[in-house]
């Protein structure tokens, strides 16, 4: 699937397409991926993709299985990518191309002798939770930054293992803000001089 709407030039990860194959004959599919939904030849039973189960004992067997599933995802699919922490003072969690701009702002903040660290997470599920609860323990303070109206605020706070303030700033409406507002907040939230 391709996105179509310019995010994918806007996006911090290099995309990279895997190359065009050619496609699968039907005993190809049926041969190697039994569980592709392909109609009903006569060679096999039909294939129904659902995850309502009408038989109880069934239905809590299966989710058993997805929720084991799900255990094994957030446990070894966590990305995120940090910079400047090990020293910082204060955090700034910020995603997808915000976090390029909170970078210079961080870079900006260590000119002025401010230890900000950033937390960039790739993946938004699951969420970088133990390095937010590690980094909290040494911080004074965490400002969420995004292009919304603060949807990540929730999961930042969630995560934390300190009592320590989360502040957000955001803008909306396709206004991108610049790493001058973001360092003007972090000094405004957190009282910094």
């Amino acid at each position: 699937m391709m996105l179509a709407d310019g995010v994918v030039g806007q996006m911090m990860e290099k995309v990279v397409l895997p190359p065009a194959r050619r496609r699968r004959t039907d005993e190809e599919i049926a041969d190697r991926c039994p569980w592709a939904v392909t109609g009903c030849p006569p060679s096999r039973k039909p294939n129904v993709s659902t995850t309502l189960e009408l038989d109880p004992m069934l239905m809590e067997k299966h989710n058993i299985e997805l929720q084991e599933k799900y255990t094994a995802i957030a446990r070894n699919e966590v990305r995120c990518q940090q910079y400047a922490t090990d020293d910082a003072e204060y955090l700034i969690v910020a995603f997808g191309s915000v976090a390029r701009i909170c970078q210079k702002a961080m870079e900006v903040a260590r000119e002025q002798g401010i230890r900000v660290g950033l937390l960039r997470p790739i993946t938004l599920w699951p969420f970088p939770t133990d390095e937010i609860a590690r980094l909290s323990r040494q911080v004074k303070g965490i400002l969420v930054v995004e292009l919304n109206a603060g949807q990540m605020i929730e999961d930042v706070s969630l995560s934390l293992d300190a009592n320590i303030p989360v502040c957000h700033f955001g803008r909306m409406g396709g206004i991108v803000m610049d790493p001058a507002e973001v360092l003007d907040a972090l000094k405004h939230n957190f009282k910094i001089s």
